[in-house]
């Protein structure tokens, strides 16, 4: 699985400057000056002059919460707020963490500006309410970029041919931080590009742990628009956050209530859909493929196919391979690089997430891992893998056993490609003749540019599309792609 995106842990609220505070008078020379969230132990120093009582022109402003610093203002005011073009610092332990400079309108960054979250990234291009929107870029620590068009600080890369016809559906569904995670919706949605002629099929995309559905976009660039132009749907779905399908309700529901819009709002055919995702968001486009071939249950769609990109199919293994890297990585203590650093944290997040949802390990709840698994190898039917022996599935992977040695301490047994070779040849011993593994090695890098296994990008956009094409039309020539 993927970790948890690290920038959601460092929120810096860019609208610091709101309608919620209060006006408050200035140390020394008694201008008021707008303060955020105002509490007794608040106070504010302004160095400038004042108009009708307002801070007012250029100066210097600094916010104190509980007698330290938290943040301050360089430049023009306008009825004692931030408004013209300045620097903006905030502190955390009087340390500096994030900085802007550039437009700023009614106390908050609108406007030509770079934002820098310091041992983070460097964010440059036009802000609005505090947030980059439209051409923009990226820098990270890291040596990764991203560089093209932003929408509410969120990285949305298609071309504008595409992305002026890309549409955000709200569902019915109030936003569930258990389902998707991130603080931007009220509500669960999914994004769709919607072919102008008629759909032949849809191609739904699930993110993986903690990634956003505008990640998911930028990421399969490629495959979304070439889908679009050979009359393929793809939807993208809110879920980055939820518990096997088999045990979640709720993200059953949703899922549930997604297709039965897709089909009712845009007439996507129902039995033409294709289901796709990385790491957790494979997990569930398998789940719910088998779920959909078992008489246990009732789903709106059987999709047509499958595909799974790197996810972990068989959670017992995923269990003792966490167990046992929590071991090993403890043991190197504060030598621990950042890769393995993260690789921990994700670890203690797996080995917590199924106590919390079996009740203990694999040899105290055998039955419980089982059932929440797309594949078990230790069982002779293959688990719930065998309700996709008669369905078309793909499963990529990055096998780059070089590049997990050394960034992440893990050998084979510890990489998804194990189980997904063994999940492919489970179904093509039972027959499944379009049961294939594509082992895409050195082909994983981020949006970002950085290298790593674990990436959308072992799919090749093309062949994915050629091959969803030859599903829908059987026999029928299959137009070649550029």
């Amino acid at each position: 699985m993927k970790p948890l995106l690290l920038f959601l842990l460092l929120t810096i609220k860019l609208s610091a400057f709101s309608q919620t505070g209060k006006y408050v008078k200035a140390d020394h020379n008694g201008c008021l000056i707008w303060i955020e969230e105002y509490t007794l132990k608040d106070s504010v120093n302004w160095k400038g002059g004042c108009k009708n009582g307002y801070a007012f022109g250029n100066g210097y402003v600094s916010w104190f919460k509980d007698n330290h610093k938290a943040s301050t203002y360089s430049g023009q005011m306008k009825k004692g707020k931030p408004d013209g073009t300045g620097i903006l610092k905030w502190y955390e332990d009087d340390k500096i963490v994030a900085t802007y400079s550039g437009q700023v309108r009614n106390g908050v960054p609108n406007g030509i500006g770079k934002l820098t979250l310091i041992n983070y990234a460097t964010y440059v291009g036009n802000f609005k309410n505090g947030q980059l929107n439209g051409n923009g870029a990226a820098y990270f620590v890291t040596g990764g970029k991203t560089i093209g068009n932003f929408v509410d600080g969120n990285f949305l890369n298609l071309d504008k041919k595409y992305l002026v016809l890309l549409k955000k559906q709200y569902v019915n569904l109030k936003h569930n931080s258990k389902i998707y995670n991130s603080e931007d919706d009220k509500q669960l949605f999914y994004y769709a590009l919607v072919p102008s002629k008629k759909i032949t099929s849809a191609l739904v995309l699930f993110p993986s742990t903690g990634e956003s559905v505008e990640n998911v976009i930028s990421c399969n660039k490629v495959l979304m628009q070439q889908a679009y132009d050979h009359n393929i749907m793809t939807a993208v779905v809110s879920a980055n956050y939820n518990d096997p399908l088999d045990s979640d309700k709720a993200t059953m529901a949703f899922f549930e209530t997604v297709f039965k819009d897709m089909v009712t709002r845009f007439n996507a055919p129902k039995d033409k859909f294709i289901l796709s995702g990385l790491s957790l968001g494979g997990e569930n486009a398998l789940q719910y493929t088998e779920m959909s071939r078992n008489n246990s249950y009732d789903t709106f769609i059987k999709p047509l196919a499958v595909i799974g990109v790197d996810p972990p199919v068989d959670m017992r293994d995923l269990y003792y391979g966490a167990k046992k890297q929590i071991s090993v990585y403890e043991k190197e203590g504060d030598n621990l690089s950042e890769n393995k650093k993260i690789a921990l944290k994700e670890d203690h997040f797996l080995v917590d997430g199924f106590t919390r949802l079996y009740g203990g390990s694999p040899d105290e709840f055998p039955g419980k891992y089982i059932s929440g698994s797309q594949f078990s190898r230790s069982e002779e039917d293959g688990g719930n893998a065998k309700f996709l022996v008669n369905v078309p599935v793909r499963l990529y992977c990055d096998p780059d056993i070089v590049w997990q040695l050394k960034n992440k301490g893990r050998d084979y047994y510890e990489m998804n490609a194990a189980n997904l070779s063994a999940m492919v040849n489970f179904l093509m011993q039972k027959g499944n003749a379009k049961a294939e593994l594509i082992p895409a090695i050195g082909k994983g890098y981020r949006v970002d540019g950085t290298r790593h296994p674990h990436s959308w990008s072992i799919v090749e956009p093309l062949d994915c599309v050629k091959w969803i094409l030859g599903l829908v039309n059987k026999n029928k020539a299959v137009i070649e792609l550029k």
